[in-house]
């Protein structure tokens, strides 16, 4: 290999490793809204590349939002292409308050909205709440466009309210949140004290199957479920409850005072097989768990504890704090992350692609300390934080504006950036380029920021930094294979490297003017055989790079 290959290698190398620190730039960003409140609590991306965002709005028609309140707040979601353009907007309630906290996209395009109601039959409500105006859960089913197909509401006399739904694997619905409702309405089995989870199963048409209730003595409140690889599902959220009821472990805080995280594993039919409880003797609140790819759990929220299952202590007030369990629900490690004030509105958790973990939220740590490595530009700020597959600190980002932000959530696209969202108060500013539509300042909108890494090739097919223009590669981080084209002439031999220089691979790529007219000059070659990492693909003089998963 030739001293010049040699130093384009050792330069992207160089450029590959200290960009772990920080590598993702922005790309565009959006605001939405009205002018009035609009609280954004939901972040998706779709099956065509775009987005799907959704919350809570009091905004009649006015700025972006299209349709008239019903009355007070009631569900808005906005649906947009891949760059964030706005492709449609629907406004769902009834006269009261409708709060949206959940939604996913369905198997047939459409998709499954969920929250809590007090709202009366009325507006697109068709069904009362079970205690009049105390809150029922309520969902609502529409197909890709926004347009609603039905809706259901679910509860007892009490208070209800729904935090996570998800389509199950034969097409129904599996409901989660919490209740302070005795046996009445939809609900079949009494509480045990305070609120606890309660969880209820539909069908695909939103017809109720089966509802559990699971708790102890004392307040629980459930915030995340998923359907599990074996058909079951996993609850988490925090508990105030000692061993009581459906609870098996102690409470880190005897008295009863402050929260743990607690997890529950049922079967198919909602049968408990077994629960964890872990957090400190200060306040622990579970907002996000996930499934991880060896078939455990990566839990997720905030921590003010410095003992119990929180081996590193917060930096000074509530940090982020993460718990990673075997597919038994065992601890195999924490880590806590943070500044010197609050991280206390904790967003999500998910696995990323390379087997690390993206986490978001809200900070109010204004100065570079702790894991923060950049002040915040208006008040607190939604923060995002990467870690390696065993919860080790990569990088870090504050996503700036100069206003106040809530509700901060973020995910890894499908072209391997990362897509962030909260509520927002701030104007043009940061990383903001549109102003709020209450051009006071006093109320929020729903804001999305696109961040990709500067030093990967992510879109079918662009081409790299250095080189020429004849070959591109994609996709971009790869799989199983890599497709080459080459605008050039001939053909051309390729080798691949490693990050030290050795051929790890060699291949042949055919340029678009040597073959015919439908090939379009692109080869596909199999990696498969390759470990997951940085590599350098050399066809003629032109050197790429990608990443293999």
């Amino acid at each position: 290999m030739n001293k010049y290959l040699l130093l384009i290698i050792y330069h992207l190398s160089l450029i590959a490793f200290s960009s772990a620190q920080n590598p993702f730039v922005k790309q565009w960003d959006y605001r939405y809204g009205g002018t009035s409140k609009d609280v954004l609590t939901c972040l998706r991306q779709t099956a065509d590349g775009g987005y799907i965002l959704g919350g809570y709005s009091y905004s009649d028609s006015s700025g972006d939002k299209t349709q008239m309140s019903w009355g007070n707040a009631d569900y808005w979601i906005v649906k947009t292409d891949s760059p964030g353009n706005i492709q449609w907007d629907r406004r769902y309630g009834g006269t009261s308050s409708d709060y949206l906290y959940s939604l996913q996209q369905t198997a047939d395009g459409g998709y499954i909205l969920g929250g809590y109601s007090s709202s009366g039959i009325s507006g697109d409500k068709t069904q009362a709440c079970w205690g009049g105006n105390s809150d029922d859960y309520w969902i609502v089913k529409i197909d890709s466009l926004g347009n609603k197909q039905w809706d259901k509401d679910f509860g007892g006399i009490l208070s209800d309210e729904l935090y996570s739904v998800q389509q199950t694997a034969d097409g129904g619905y599996m409901l989660g949140g919490l209740s302070g409702s005795p046996i009445s309405g939809d609900k079949t089995q009494p509480f045990w004290g305070g609120s606890d989870y309660w969880i209820l199963k539909t069908d695909s048409l939103g017809n109720k199957q089966w509802d559990k209730d699971l708790g102890g003595t004392f307040n629980d409140r459930l915030f995340s479920l998923q359907q599990t690889t074996d058909g079951g599902y996993i609850l988490g959220g925090y508990s105030f409850s000692g061993i009581s009821g459906d609870k098996t472990e102690p409470n880190w805080s005897l008295s009863g005072t402050t929260a743990d995280y607690w997890i529950i594993k049922i079967d198919s039919l909602g049968t408990k097989l077994w629960d964890k409880d872990f957090g400190g003797t200060n306040e622990d609140h579970l907002y996000s768990l996930q499934q991880t790819s060896d078939g455990g759990f990566i839990l997720g929220g905030y921590s003010k504890s410095g003992d119990g299952n929180n081996t590193q202590g917060s930096w000074g007030q509530e940090d982020y704090w993460i718990l990673k369990t075997d597919s038994l629900g065992n601890k195999q490690w924490d880590k806590d992350f943070g500044g010197t004030a609050h991280e206390d509105d904790f967003g999500n958790v998910t696995q990323t692609t390379d087997g690390g973990y993206l986490l978001a939220g809200t900070s109010y740590s204004d100065t570079i300390i702790g894991n923060k490595t950049e002040n915040n530009l208006g008040g607190e700020q939604t923060w995002i934080v990467k870690t390696d597959s065993l919860g080790n600190f990569q990088w870090d980002k504050t996503i700036f504006t100069i206003g106040h932000d809530e509700t901060g959530l973020a995910i890894q696209t499908n072209d391997g950036c990362i897509a962030v969202a909260n509520n927002t108060y701030g104007g043009i500013g940061g990383y903001k380029t549109q102003p709020n539509w209450d051009t006071t300042n006093i109320t929020e909108d729903y804001w999305i920021v696109k961040f990709c890494d500067s030093t990967l090739t992510t879109s079918n097919p662009t081409q790299s930094a250095l080189g020429g223009e004849g070959v591109a590669v994609y996709p971009n981080p790869a799989g199983e294979s890599l497709v080459i084209s080459d605008k050039g002439t001939g053909k051309k031999e390729i080798e691949i490297y490693d990050v030290l220089g050795r051929t790890v691979l060699k291949s042949e790529v055919r340029s678009r003017k040597s073959v015919t007219k439908d090939s379009f000059g692109e080869t596909t070659i199999n990696i498969s055989s390759l470990s997951p990492g940085i590599y350098f693909l050399k066809a003629g003089n032109e050197v790429r790079k990608f990443v293999k998963e």
